[in-house]
């Protein structure tokens, strides 16, 4: 099975080849309209995650780890988003969540930036990991009750 994610890698590769920034504009090949948040999720994360992001793509079987279902970050989290997790989690820092693929061109562009809605802080942060995560805020579940 640790054979999956090696062989997901090398089937995105030509995806990715083609993801190179372009003044901030996150596009794919043959695609000349910039890729939202919704779009990203489609191309990078729905396989593993899903259409609707519950956690049953169709390389979900296939994969050691499950994976999460996005639209209970927030309930997760007593109810609100938790973005700059998502963000670190999505990004990845070597070592600490390699169950997820690294998307490193597509990432490569750090001229967004994003304001912690928790501390205000300012990071530059990549446009592609901006939009992604906006869209991800979106498909919350509503809270119970």
């Amino acid at each position: 099975m640790r054979l999956v994610l090696p062989l997901i890698m090398i089937l995105t590769l030509p995806v990715l080849a083609g993801c190179a920034p372009d003044g901030g504009t996150v596009t794919r090949p043959g695609d000349d309209a910039a890729m939202t948040g919704q779009g990203l999720f489609e191309v990078y994360c729905a396989r593993c995650h899903g259409d609707a992001g519950r956690g049953d793509g169709v390389m979900a079987p296939m994969l050691d780890t499950a994976p999460s279902d996005l639209t209970q970050l927030a309930a997760r989290n007593g109810g609100k988003y938790p973005a700059q997790d998502v963000i670190a989690r999505i990004h990845g820092y070597p070592g600490q969540f390699d169950v997820m693929p690294e998307y490193g061109p597509l990432f490569a562009d750090r001229t967004a930036i994003w304001r912690d809605p928790d501390t205000g802080a300012a990071m530059k942060t990549p446009r592609a990991l901006v939009a992604l995560s906006a869209y991800l805020s979106t498909i919350q579940a509503p809270a119970p009750g």
